[in-house]
């Protein structure tokens, strides 16, 4: 197996993001020693700023994403991914609006610090550890004074607060996605192809189980027709007419029927890997008139969240390394290549809009760059 897998480092990241979601602290180390105590902003309670500061031994602060920060009206540094706020006596109300409340001017008071964090800061490391929590990238962070090792580690143990090192969220992805492995397939009749089959493939690291559908002879051709789908509840099962994720779904099988056959990789990566809870709160934000760009910049993530790589490691096991991809999105094509797959061709997935999501497809276009001829 694979170092990653030996250390077990990962079993660190897996119950950090536990302990988060449970609104518990985690000690994150850089490196060079730096230090310091954080919980997620969304799970605090009034008492926590002043229990995490007298823990940490330093005034505790929020943290924001450059994305979160811009959509309340302040300026960003190219050089900075997001940027630590103090909050003096700001109950945790107060806390919550400023970490995903509805943007509206002025709901940073004027003499508040806004200072920069550079990417690999505490700062920046604490907001992708809840990213991969799928919680708010919002953390109420006090900084540990010292470096000295031994006494970060007392404070721990004194406390049953788990440890993470920067460097194992930094890997985390990458190694979650080189060590998925095919667990199990079944044939699974459905209406396009009685002879479909599911493989099921989960990382040895714990993380998300995602499938490929196998449709007619896929193998027949070099470079057979492949969809990567990022998992929808709302448009796959429910049929929401906010999106139009099931219709690509169900376009994208019937595509493959129809041509001889394809492979269909079902990543679960919801709400563009946000998670439902949170795309939820982005749905919210786009009743109040935003578009899915910025309405999920307003919560603090990126327009995009999601990753490919475990994809291109799904289609590699099933031996697949070229393909002609159904997609309209271009950075699905880069990531594939990167990967190591080889795109021979781009299929257009063009579906009819309706009134509720015209204006999610027109942002994808004017927005997103997708490719909707």
């Amino acid at each position: 197996m694979e170092e990653t897998i030996n250390n077990k480092n990962y079993l660190k990241i897996n119950r950090a993001c536990s302990e988060l979601r449970r609104g518990g602290v985690v000690l994150l180390r850089l490196p060079n020693g730096e230090a310091g105590l954080f919980r997620a902003a969304e799970l605090i309670g009034d008492t926590d700023a002043v229990l995490l500061s007298d823990l940490a031994g330093s005034r505790a602060m929020l943290v924001v994403t450059n994305e979160r920060i811009s959509m309340l009206g302040r300026d960003t540094n190219d050089r900075h991914s997001c940027v630590s706020i103090t909050i003096n006596k700001k109950t945790a109300p107060e806390i919550l609006n400023l970490a995903l409340g509805t943007p509206k001017e002025n709901i940073i008071e004027a003499g508040i610090a806004v200072v920069g964090e550079r990417p690999a800061s505490l700062a920046d490391m604490a907001s992708k550890l809840l990213r991969l929590a799928k919680l708010i990238p919002a953390a109420l962070l006090a900084r540990i004074p010292t470096r000295d090792l031994s006494a970060q580690e007392k404070i721990c143990d004194n406390h049953n607060i788990l440890l993470v090192e920067s460097r194992d969220i930094e890997s985390y992805e990458n190694d979650v996605a080189h060590n998925l492995r095919l667990v199990t397939r079944a044939r699974i009749p459905l209406e396009v192809d009685a002879n479909a089959e599911i493989v099921m493939f989960r990382s040895e690291m714990g993380a998300d189980e995602h499938f490929a559908v196998l449709v007619g002879d896929y193998k027949a051709s070099k470079a057979p027709l492949v969809r990567i789908h990022s998992q929808c509840v709302t448009g796959d099962v429910l049929g929401s007419l906010k999106c139009d994720c099931g219709q690509q779904l169900d376009g994208a099988l019937t595509l493959m029927a129809e041509n001889g056959g394809g492979v269909l990789v079902y990543l679960a990566q919801e709400g563009r890997n946000i998670g439902l809870i949170n795309k939820m709160r982005a749905y919210a934000l786009q009743d109040e008139g935003l578009d899915t760009v910025d309405s999920n910049h307003a919560l603090g993530f990126g327009s995009d969240e999601r990753e490919f790589m475990s994809a291109c490691k799904m289609l590699i096991t099933l031996g697949v390394r070229q393909i002609c991809l159904i997609t309209n999105n271009p950075d699905k094509i880069a990531q594939m290549k990167q990967g190591g797959i080889g795109v021979i061709k781009r299929v257009p997935l063009i579906v009819n809009a309706n009134k509720h999501n015209e204006k999610y497809i027109e942002t994808k276009l004017s927005r997103c760059g997708h490719m909707l001829s």
